[in-house]
């Protein structure tokens, strides 16, 4: 009876401990995980997973276009919908985990209060001095004599290991209170900074189907918020003409889902369009005077689209940028996280290194210190057009734009050297008139370039002369001194010359122009420019 008594007494009060247990449902799976990124200039194209056992249902954030999504494994798909709704609380992959973490940490940390509220009352009952086992002849069945001996001894026994089972529930429970408040606090960060980067309601893709056998299914999503371009960052050796250079992507995207991993980064956007190629015929007819000219210089400027194609490339890395190179498209590998709060990620590329020509180049009309000049006869087909941090030497000179490339050249401006300085000085002007009816201009100029560097170093020179719009202007050349060593359909002027350490060069032009004595000279810079 006594061990009857001690048997009913433990299964009701320990049950309740294990009950708890039974009680938690099986962790549910996220909804999907991202398997690949590639960034494109306008957007970007995720690829997502997600196991379907049947039947499927995920939910993508509003920010993927609708028309987009498509499924990569279709062998194994029977249907498949794609429906735009608004969600009150779309959450992310991301986010769903962790809330789905907190719940089971809740759950843990429950099960063990409950388990040691039941050791606790089971200690309780073991130490009563007169236990009662229930209703008897006298309305209570009391432990009375050698029972009573029976029971002090089994329930010391049994007291013993329900103080042992309560010790160990409560040297579980504090570490997985503390556990669970880690993951609350983590899920709270990251549903706040979820809900900064939302406004109010949002919309949502809801991606449902069946499979005829359970599967693991692969979709794309593209999304237009998002984009990248190229960075460089390059250090010019004065002396050989060496470029260290690094290549980074400063990716963005606006979707609310962390990504981190390899991504491909693309040349080319993703949807531009494509149209077949045709030659119209040129027309060709007398413009009526009064009318005003209808071509502007925009229609016949290159556009963006235009530049990228006919930009050539950098040369080859040394550890550098996993590049691949097809017909119509140059895409470049790196690994990192970007963060789906818009807010720009430098994701690093590789190095490598570039073989140039130092140039010191002086144009005394456009500035009094010299340019420092690379030149570059090489380049491979994988260069990306984008900005560069420049150096001379390890020391920082500013920022360009590396887009144009002629003929396989590039030309790359690394910033000014105060130590190579011009100055230009304008003849005082002379004009007057013969008895023919034509107006004369002599003018000029003079050049002086001083060195203060440390050894001879030879230079690029330029200047201009007037180049007349018409026939009814002519320009006579009185004097160039010294030669220079080009001079160019435009009338532009190149002087290649060596300068030493403290010297000053000199450059003399002199000329006339001859007009219509009733006329007057405007003078206006072409569109034609000239990177040396």
């Amino acid at each position: 009876m006594v061990r009857r008594f001690a048997s009913v007494l433990c299964f009701f009060v320990w049950g309740l401990a294990f009950s708890a247990a039974g009680s938690a449902s099986a962790s549910e799976n996220p909804q999907f995980s991202v398997v690949s990124v590639d960034f494109y200039p306008n957007g970007a194209k995720f690829t997502f997973r997600a196991e379907a056992d049947g039947r499927f249902a995920f939910t993508l954030p509003g920010a993927f276009d609708q028309d987009s999504v498509r499924c990569l494994t279709p062998e194994s798909l029977t249907s498949l919908r794609v429906d735009d709704a608004w969600a009150k609380d779309p959450l992310p992959g991301e986010l769903l985990t962790l809330k789905q973490k907190v719940s089971e940490k809740t759950r843990v940390v429950k099960n063990l209060e409950g388990r040691k509220a039941a050791f606790s009352q089971t200690v309780h009952l073991l130490g009563m001095p007169f236990p009662t086992i229930g209703p008897g002849k006298d309305g209570v069945v009391k432990i009375e004599g050698g029972e009573l001996i029976d029971y002090i001894s089994e329930a010391g026994e049994l007291r013993l290991e329900a103080e042992a089972a309560l010790t160990e529930a409560d040297l579980k429970l504090e570490p997985a209170r503390e556990e669970l408040e880690d993951a609350r606090e983590e899920y709270e960060a990251l549903r706040q900074k979820w809900e900064a980067r939302r406004f109010g309601d949002s919309s949502v893709l809801k991606i449902s189907g069946t499979t005829a056998e359970p599967a693991a299914l692969l979709f794309e999503a593209y999304t237009s918020d998002a984009g990248w371009n190229v960075r460089y960052e390059m250090n010019l050796n004065s002396a050989t003409g060496d470029i260290e250079a690094r290549m980074s992507a400063t990716a963005r995207q606006s979707t609310g889902i962390d990504v981190e991993g390899e991504f491909e980064f693309h040349s080319r956007p993703r949807d531009a369009a494509v149209t077949a190629p045709e030659v119209r015929s040129l027309l060709v007819d007398l413009r009526p005077k009064e009318e005003v000219n209808r071509y502007s210089d925009a229609l016949m400027a290159p556009t963006a689209a235009a530049d990228v194609m006919k930009s050539s490339g950098l040369s080859r890395s040394l550890s550098g940028p996993e590049v691949l190179s097809t017909l119509t498209d140059v895409t470049v590998r790196g690994r990192g996280r970007v963060e789906g709060d818009s807010n720009p990620t430098r994701v690093a590329l590789g190095a490598f290194g570039l073989k140039s020509a130092p140039l010191l180049v002086v144009i005394p009309e456009r500035h009094r210190e010299a340019w420092v000049v690379a030149s570059l006869d090489a380049l491979p087909p994988a260069f990306l057009p984008g900005s560069a941090e420049l150096a001379v030497d390890g020391a920082a000179t500013g920022r360009a734009r590396l887009s144009d490339s002629i003929g396989g050249r590039m030309k790359i401006p690394f910033g000014m050297t105060p130590r190579l300085t011009s100055k230009r000085e304008r003849y005082a002007q002379k004009t007057g008139s013969t008895w023919t009816g034509t107006g004369v201009l002599d003018d000029g100029y003079t050049l002086e370039i001083t060195s203060a560097l440390d050894s001879e170093r030879e230079i690029s020179v330029y200047d201009r002369l007037p180049l007349p719009a018409s026939d009814k202007i002519v320009l006579e050349v009185k004097k160039i001194d010294p030669e220079p060593s080009e001079r160019d359909r435009e009338n532009r002027l190149l002087w290649k010359m060596k300068i030493a350490p403290g010297e000053t060069r000199r450059v003399t032009v002199e000329y006339t122009l001859r007009y219509p004595k009733e006329e007057k000279l405007d003078y206006m810079e072409s569109g034609n420019s000239s990177m040396f």
